[in-house]
């Protein structure tokens, strides 16, 4: 590869992509990423080459990275003010490969910009033209299936999609409607008219000599099979599926293939075959991307449920993982470069899966929590485990300084900008360029500030105070806040825009009273960190009650502060004892049910529970109403009817 134009290597990326073979395309690509200082190209083929990248990294379902290439051909095109529908198209296409990651918010956010382009242009010009239409309303109804909301899918499959079934010019469309078809009707517990479509699918495979799209909708009949006790046809299926897809080495497949059959023995109280299953299946699942094992057991958890709902025995273990998977799972936490982030518990599950998604991005972040629920330390971790790892990281505390302070430090100035200025000054986010810039308190920044910052993530440049030209920088932006930003936006205190640009992924971590299950573990790493001689102290069970009862307002870095103190204190001490904890602590009682009389009525104890609920699910989504009711799959008119009601709103606001 001598000639150093990117066309070059266009010209060969086009041809491996003509000849699928995007192994060789990513390595041409990625030759040519390399080389990207020492080529000569516009914008638009700089727009071209990333797009293209995006689409190779997502057929070798590397989705985490098609993401980050569209993210590069987004600012291009907003950098260069590119006609309306290429900028939607990298809109579009970030967010279906975000809903691939399981990443629902973010990908409705970018695909209802397609949405929105649709209603308004139609499907008339490239690249916003018929298939990506198609490709854009099949994505949103699988972010709505879900999220449960089926009045939703319903809408897409038979009126945005419908007119299209029988349009023969569209390829593997019929296939991706009629399983998108299939599930929604699961979902609905239609498993007649699902057998029926999902038939469809396996012929429209076979015909097209596409043996995954077969064998997928094919697990769809053994899921139903066991929905209906129909467990012996269930293992039938399977067996022929592990076969197959053993056979032409289809890994996923045959792992879910294999999980689902150790449960179907086990329904059949068959341990010894369950068993048998769960060690074939070991060495597969330590091949597989830690994500898809998060994924698939919350599918399997979702499942087992349900299967418990119509076993007519109720087994016990029956809604219980296979050991194997949760085994896999947890052993890849052990090894894992997050493994310093203390916590199993499913909301820590969940964040550890964002992790492994967007490290090696470079996305920008927002993570939201609590003050003390350790934000430093995620955006830390995504830092440490980037490409930019061994390059500068740095943090910047966005409500500590004045408005001229924030906007010197962060940008810079040049010499005599100001009275004070006597020589030129870096600011952090041109220092930080080629590593990692961690803003802290985004929320507390001057909306002048806001605006400035905005500039500077859209044009990939900045200037210092007092500069007639610009420094471009390769800066990439972790942002953290203890505020909810959107309701700040909804009260014009954050700039919308800004949101939007800052959002691209967005982190929410838990208060430590919503992960009680992870109280022990962090209690005994603090005593292991902190114990100054000998070995460390033992938690007695009353020591350990209290601990976890007690609500922690200052997360862990209030239990971290307390368990210094108590090793500081009791040195010699081989036990930590109730009687050590602060008197708050002590005096911690967790709050009682209330009472009920003879004289309250049915309709003031449903008030009541109703209340209790909301409140707490609007505490939980940081006062986020819209958000409240997807958790709650409850219609948002109707919340906000609800909550008005019942007097929360005012509460909350």
């Amino acid at each position: 590869m001598k000639n150093q134009t990117l066309d070059y290597y266009d010209g060969l990326i086009a041809q491996f992509i003509r000849e699928s073979n995007f192994v060789k395309a990513k390595a041409c690509g990625e030759d040519a990423l390399k080389k990207m200082p020492l080529l000569s190209f516009s914008p638009e083929k700089e727009f071209g080459f990333y797009c293209n990248m995006g689409r190779i990294y997502y057929n070798l379902i590397e989705f985490s990275r098609a993401i980050d290439m569209y993210y590069k051909a987004s600012l291009l095109a907003s950098r260069h003010h590119f006609p309306l529908a290429k900028s939607v198209y990298v809109s579009c296409e970030i967010g279906s490969n975000l809903m691939l990651l399981k990443n629902i918010g973010p990908a409705i956010q970018n695909l209802k910009k397609a949405e929105d382009y649709f209603e308004k242009y139609g499907y008339g010009e490239f690249p916003m033209d018929k298939m990506t239409y198609i490709y854009t309303f099949v994505c949103l109804a699988y972010c709505y299936l879900h999220n449960a909301e089926l009045p939703k899918v319903r809408d897409i499959i038979y009126d945005k999609l419908g007119a299209f079934k029988d349009d023969s010019s569209l390829g593997f469309f019929p296939l991706d409607h009629n399983h998108l078809k299939g599930e929604y009707l699961m979902a609905v517990n239609d498993y007649a008219g699902a057998k029926a479509v999902f038939k469809e699918c396996v012929d429209f495979s076979n015909q097209k000599n596409f043996l995954t799209g077969a064998l997928e909708a094919r697990i769809h009949f053994a899921v139903m099979d066991m929905l209906e006790s129909h467990v012996d046809e269930a293992i039938k299926e399977l067996l022929a599926i592990k076969k197959e897809s053993g056979q032409a080495k289809i890994t996923y497949i045959y792992a879910e293939s294999e999980l689902l059959l150790s449960k179907c023995y086990f329904l059949k109280n068959m341990p010894d075959k369950a068993a048998a299953a769960e060690r074939r299946i070991k060495p597969v699942l330590n091949k597989l991307d830690v994500v898809w094992l998060y994924e698939k057991s919350r599918e399997l958890e979702q499942l087992f449920r349900r299967l418990q709902s119509v076993t007519p025995q109720k087994q016990s273990g029956l809604v219980d993982l296979p050991e194997v998977l949760k085994n896999t799972i947890n052993t890849k936490y052990e090894n894992s470069p997050y493994r310093d982030i203390i916590g199993t518990s499913t909301a820590m599950q969940d964040v550890f899966k964002i992790l492994e998604k967007i490290a090696p991005t470079d996305l920008p972040v927002l993570i939201q929590g609590e003050t003390g629920t350790g934000k430093e330390l995620i955006a830390s971790a995504l830092h440490q485990n980037s490409l930019r790892k061994n390059e500068n990281w740095l943090a910047f505390n966005c409500g500590a300084l004045t408005e001229s302070l924030v906007e010197s430090e962060l940008f810079g100035h040049t010499k005599g900008a100001f009275t004070g200025a006597v020589e030129v000054k870096k600011g952090y986010v041109e220092l930080a360029s080629n590593g990692t810039l961690f803003m802290d308190e985004i929320a507390d920044m001057s909306l002048k500030i806001q605006q400035k910052l905005l500039r500077v993530l859209e044009e990939k440049q900045v200037w210092r105070i007092g500069a007639e030209n610009p420094v471009p920088i390769n800066t990439r932006f972790i942002f953290a806040s203890n505020q909810n930003i959107e309701e700040l936006v909804r009260k014009k205190m954050f700039r919308e825009d800004l949101y939007y640009r800052i959002n691209a992924i967005m982190i929410n971590l838990p208060a430590l009273r919503e992960r009680r299950e992870d109280i022990t573990l962090l209690l005994k790493y603090f005593l292991v960190k902190y114990t100054l001689t000998g070995r460390p102290m033992e938690i007695t069970q009353e020591a350990l009650t209290t601990a976890v009862n007690y609500n922690w307002p200052g997360n862990i870095r209030e239990m971290k502060n307390e368990i210094k103190r108590i090793c500081a204190l009791n040195k010699e001490s081989v036990l930590l004892e109730t009687p050590m904890f602060s008197p708050v602590i002590n005096a911690y009682r967790p709050q009682e049910p209330a009472q009920t009389t003879g004289q309250t009525s049915f309709k003031e104890l449903r008030d009541a529970f109703e209340k209790q609920v909301l409140t707490e699910t609007l505490r939980k989504c940081n006062g986020n109403i819209v958000q409240a009711a997807r958790t709650l799959k409850y219609n948002r008119s109707a919340l906000y009817r609800k909550l008005r009601l019942l007097g929360i709103i005012t509460l909350t606001n």
